[in-house]
């Protein structure tokens, strides 16, 4: 059950519920199963037209798993994902290729994600060819517009991927998703693998192109000092569920959860002097999402955990219309 706020149905952009993927672990020549990854294990979020959703956490929360789902790239194992008031949660290969017209996804590694022997124009372009939308001159002038609207040349469409900086190519990778002129683009640590300056003037290109085409982001990242500058609501999510869920001020003015705590004070500040004096500090590793811990997934590292956590599991309650936590102690 969704029980964070949901905007009306003429709003709503994205609404999943109660989304689950697993992976089976499987050993031998016979492939036996012998365990499963939990890697998103009921989560419930809901997006509106032209809002930017931040998804945070630590690596290996699942964070790039449920954007994947979303997108349709990995097949969820329960639960359900409606976009635009479709249910696309089980879709086959012939009714995906239109919604994924509708749906977009920017790349965390901006070389490995072009094809190095084919120019970059050719890779923007091959997606109006394969959904029928333009093709020869027709196609070269959409593309030509699009690198423009990226920052980049239109003569650069006969470059090769290793010929730009990575800045560059993750402004091609956002090309490739713009050009279809999607609802929804999901981007998944889109920036992380750039220096610092870079950074900026990609998310700065982000709130851009959104004003201009009305855009829907789901912007998954594991540094939260980026979504502040990019997102309207941010989703915290450990070990496969979502814990906390507010608007962007809400979170970094007044956060419940005690992870969310501890991912805004590992925060760098630029003077020390600034740091508050208590902090909450994590103790151990995150557990293996093979054998989730029982009860509240957090409890095992939590500074204000009591017994009950370990028995039971917390549900997302409602603190304010627009906030939701997930918490035995709250």
């Amino acid at each position: 059950m969704n029980n964070q706020f949901t905007p009306p149905k003429s709003e709503l952009l994205l609404d999943v519920d109660g989304l689950k993927v697993h992976f089976p672990i499987q050993s031998g020549i016979f492939g036996r199963k012998t365990g499963v990854v939990h890697a998103v294990d009921g989560v419930s979020l809901s997006m509106r037209r032209g809002e930017t959703l931040g998804l945070v956490g630590e690596s290996g929360s699942g964070k790039s798993t449920l954007g994947k789902a979303i997108m349709r790239l990995v097949t969820p194992t329960a639960g359900s994902i409606v976009v635009e008031g479709q249910d696309v949660t089980h879709l086959g290969k012939a009714a995906l290729k239109p919604f994924r017209r509708n749906v977009q996804m920017v790349f965390q590694d901006p070389y490995s994600s072009l094809n190095p022997r084919i120019p970059v124009g050719k890779i923007v372009a091959e997606a109006l060819k394969v959904h029928g939308l333009a093709t020869g001159d027709q196609a070269r002038d959409i593309v030509a517009d699009i690198f423009r609207k990226v920052g980049l040349r239109a003569s650069d469409m006969h470059k090769y991927a290793n010929e730009f900086s990575g800045g560059q190519r993750q402004r091609i990778g956002i090309a490739r998703a713009l050009v279809l002129n999607p609802s929804l683009i999901i981007a998944d640590e889109a920036v992380s693998a750039l220096d610092v300056s870079v950074q900026a003037q990609v998310v700065n290109l982000f709130a851009d192109l959104q004003a201009e085409f009305k855009l829907s982001y789901l912007f998954i990242a594991h540094d939260l000092s980026i979504v502040a500058q990019v997102c309207d609501r941010i989703a915290v999510m450990y070990l496969g569920q979502i814990v906390e869920i507010a608007t962007r001020h809400e979170i970094f003015t007044a956060p419940k959860h005690p992870y969310t705590k501890s991912l805004l004070d590992s925060i760098p500040v630029s003077h020390p002097g600034l740091r508050k004096a208590e902090r909450v500090l994590l103790s151990q590793d995150v557990p293996s999402a093979v054998n989730p811990p029982s009860g509240c997934r957090f409890h095992t590292r939590c500074p204000v955990a009591t017994p009950e956590c370990a028995r039971a599991s917390p549900k997302m309650e409602a603190h304010s219309p627009s906030h939701s936590v997930a918490c035995l102690n709250i």
